[in-house]
């Protein structure tokens, strides 16, 4: 669960600071993307998971199911920071022409991919363990 938190707040918080930027919110964008690019993202997810190397391999499942996650949900919340739509794309970049051609479909992806990344981050790599209430 402490993954999944952690990269909530990551995604979350970068997130914020680009639609604050486009939103020309630009000191408050600066101050908060200062704060994130100070190394927090793979830092912290070695720390919470007490790493020493990056050789420890469930860290490596970790940082993919971080990815996953970031994927599926950063492009909504980016979009409600900068004050567009939540499904909104752009018209420029590569990712944004994909993403609109493949329309409902890429939002069925991103979905998967958030749940996939969800289910990694709190460990069910191998199923759902059951609970015993006794």
């Amino acid at each position: 669960m402490k993954n999944l938190l952690l990269a909530l707040f990551l995604i979350i918080f970068e997130a914020v600071f680009e639609g604050l930027k486009i939103a020309d919110y630009h000191i408050a964008s600066e101050i908060v993307e200062a704060v994130f690019l100070c190394g927090i993202t793979f830092g912290l997810f070695a720390w919470i998971n007490n790493v020493k190397a990056f050789s420890y391999q469930p860290i490596v499942k970790i940082l993919i199911g971080y990815v996953l996650l970031r994927f599926g949900i950063f492009d909504v919340i980016w979009n409600i920071s900068a004050g567009q739509d939540w499904n909104y794309y752009g018209i420029t970049k590569l990712y944004d022409k994909i993403m609109t051609a493949l329309g409902s479909w890429g939002w069925m992806m991103k979905a998967i991919a958030a749940f996939w990344g969800i289910a990694w981050l709190v460990g069910w790599r191998n199923g759902i363990k059951r609970l015993n209430h006794e």
